[in-house]
């Protein structure tokens, strides 16, 4: 009588394990010991001579083989979302292209607009064209840039794409 109450009892705590790691971020840990109590609790109904055990054997191993497909699938799918680069946030901003709104230089903020919104901005570094001996280097309005950081207060640093009278096409004469 012993070794059936055993058995029913791991099955149960099984199943509850299942339920608890819905509830939980385990990582697949309670997972992986529901389906351990699921398969020892079906052994040790099997050795204690309880009629139809190995029917409920094979159900619980099906049960336990579906939720081991879960976990490895859930897991393999974390895995592979934590090589892919970050979509949103500032992490998402790194590389966009924006238009300068209003004039941008190295000391002094001006806006540009990336992913439909405008951000404050300021040069990362002066541009190669600009003149050493003049002022401070002054990206104007119209220009495109990109994202290649942030500053403090969420303003964003950005480096001009191409040079002035250089962003003609290559198809057209000229």
């Amino acid at each position: 009588m012993m070794p059936q109450a055993i058995g029913t009892i791991l099955i149960l705590v099984g199943l509850v394990l299942f339920i608890v790691d819905l509830h939980l971020s385990s990582h697949g840990l309670l997972t992986a010991g529901g389906i351990v109590t699921l398969l020892a609790g079906g052994l040790a109904l099997l050795w204690a001579g309880v009629p139809y055990a190995g029917v409920l054997l094979g159900a619980l191993v099906v049960v336990s083989i579906l939720m081991g497909g879960v976990l490895f699938g859930v897991l393999g799918s974390l895995r592979a979302l934590k090589r892919r680069p970050a979509l949103t946030g500032k992490e998402g901003m790194i590389g966009e292209v924006g238009t300068v709104r209003s004039p941008v230089g190295v000391n002094s903020e001006g806006w540009v607009f990336v992913h439909g919104e405008r951000w404050r901005a300021v040069l990362a570094f002066a541009p190669e064209e600009s003149d050493p001996r003049g002022g401070e280097p002054i990206m104007e309005v119209g220009r495109k840039v990109t994202v290649v950081g942030f500053s403090e207060g969420g303003v964003v640093q950005v480096v001009p794409i191409g040079l002035p009278g250089r962003d003609q096409d290559l198809d057209r004469p000229g």
